[in-house]
């Protein structure tokens, strides 16, 4: 694999001392490109084959990665402490979340508590409601 790599450097190129220069080359020198250019192309297509069959594994793999990652994710998403916090409990967190300057009128917009409450889930919506204290 190693002799593969070096076989491609430039610097041991019969024509390195004419890249990056205006050299014309002559019709000998084409003939000489065209043969020495058969076996990098071959090697390209090859590892452009290679790299194709590897991004379409990586993909797969990747696909599969985010299907378990989702999975897991709605599962951990049930086992969520704040899940088990009673509605009694809830509505008193609610309570202090209610800005201090407008308490006891309910504030009317939905970036604030307590109607920003409602907007979270169903749960936190019916316990918001049936928390009289934010009203």
């Amino acid at each position: 694999m190693e002799s593969s790599l070096h076989a491609w450097d430039t610097a041991s190129s019969p024509f390195a001392s004419v890249f990056g220069t205006n050299h014309v080359p002559s019709s000998a020198e084409l003939d000489q490109l065209k043969d020495l250019l058969v076996e990098p192309d071959h090697e390209l297509k090859r590892l452009q084959s290679e790299i194709s069959h590897l991004q379409s594994l990586l993909d797969a793999l990747l696909s599969q990665k985010n299907e378990v990652e989702t999975y897991i994710e709605a599962h951990r998403a049930l086992m969520s402490p704040i899940r088990r916090i009673p509605s009694e409990t809830l509505g008193e967190i609610f309570m202090h979340c209610l800005p201090s300057d407008t308490y006891p009128f309910a504030v009317r917009d939905l970036k604030e508590a307590p109607l920003l409450m409602t907007t979270i889930c169903r749960h936190w919506r019916r316990v918001a409601i049936d928390t009289p204290g934010l009203w």
